[in-house]
């Protein structure tokens, strides 16, 4: 049987078009474009207040940028040059000497906290599997600290999460496997983690096995609280919370978001992906979406989620019905990663070609 040939990728660019409904009042304009080295961006992440922003690449380099001037500010390299999978700042806080430190996932299981200005690794361990369970596939995708920066959780080929104390570097809980919980853990990859911001007892996992679980440590449980979220295929940073609800981006032909009530997890809102914003020139392929998140300090009201296939990023404004508002097409890669400003006035997205895109915007979300 003769094999197909290989699809030919067109070339990589950094342009796109930006296309904005008349609905909304919300302008957006590209501030920068920078990157491009012939990898990958898996994770990206403004630090706290927004002079800078990290980018994790597929080469093993974690690229750091000055988001007012587009300029690459520092460029770390993991020991080995694997993939840096996820990237996340460490909460500041008075019991920390030092700020801007953030902490990455590798390909290798391996955990490393930097110092930003001294450019130094300050720490890294490897991800130790349970007991019992092998580690023949070490590889993690996901990160996120607790509010107050005094843990974070990591996940990845494994259906188990392991949450390791900031200060020891040691695993203070691990969630999955043969525990005994009330309803079964993950059965598959997990693709993210995402503590809930208002309540650090709680924690959502979401991945492979087409669930979102919520992890509940109150009172000294650690238990899954309810059945979760049955439906969303989530295949990268595509769990958000805001205040009750829930946000899944799902890499899935249809109802790719859709809104969860945290109190009950049961669906609030599906989102019709193309309903006022189309790409004119595009090819009538879906997005399938691996990234989405809710804007950071209005109460969650704008809704930006990106992914492949049509390789797109799409603005959904709650307030008007779950419409979307601004689409931003003709990317010649697939949208990995993307994250609002803390401040909110900007927006960043990157993904197959290498390229850190941030955005303006002329209101404040």
């Amino acid at each position: 049987m003769e094999e197909k040939p290989k699809k030919e990728l067109p070339p990589r660019t950094d342009t796109e078009t930006i296309i904005t409904s008349s609905l909304t009042d919300i302008k957006v304009n590209k501030n920068w474009v920078n990157g491009g080295d012939e990898t990958k961006i898996f994770s990206l992440k403004f630090n706290h207040d927004d002079k800078f922003i990290a980018a994790a690449c597929e080469n093993g380099e974690l690229q750091v940028y000055n988001v007012n001037t587009g300029s690459l500010a520092y460029n770390f390299v993991n020991q080995h040059k694997t993939p840096i999978s996820a990237v996340r700042w460490r909460p500041r806080g008075d019991r920390f000497k030092t700020n801007n430190v953030f902490v990455t996932t590798n390909s290798e299981g391996e955990i490393s906290h930097y110092h930003l200005a001294s450019q130094k690794c300050l720490s890294t361990i490897k991800d130790q599997a349970p007991p019992g369970e092998n580690n023949r596939d070490p590889q993690l995708f996901c990160l996120d600290y607790n509010p107050e920066g005094t843990q974070f959780a990591v996940a990845g080929a494994k259906p188990f999460i392991n949450m390791y104390d900031e200060e020891s570097k040691k695993i203070v809980r691990c969630l999955g496997g043969d525990g005994d919980y009330t309803h079964p853990p993950h059965s598959s990859r997990i693709y993210c983690v995402k503590y809930d911001l208002e309540n650090p007892n709680i924690l959502y996992s979401g991945g492979w096995d087409m669930r979102v679980i919520r992890w509940d440590f109150r009172e000294g449980k650690q238990n899954i609280s309810n059945n979760g979220i049955v439906g969303p295929l989530i295949c990268g940073d595509g769990i958000d919370i805001s205040g009750n609800y829930i946000l899944t981006a799902s890499w899935k032909e249809n109802h790719q978001i859709q809104i969860w009530d945290n109190r009950n997890m049961k669906l609030v809102a599906n989102y019709n992906w193309d309903q006022y914003v189309k790409n004119p020139n595009g090819q009538g392929e879906p997005c399938f979406c691996y990234a989405g998140q809710f804007s950071k300090n209005d109460g969650g009201t704008i809704i930006l989620a990106g992914g492949s296939g049509s390789n797109e990023v799409k603005m959904f404004d709650r307030t008007l019905g779950e419409k979307d508002v601004v689409g931003i097409f003709d990317l010649s890669r697939e949208i990995d990663c993307l994250d609002f400003s803390n401040g909110g006035y900007k927006f960043a997205c990157g993904g197959g070609d290498g390229y850190v895109r941030v955005f303006g915007l002329n209101v404040k979300l």
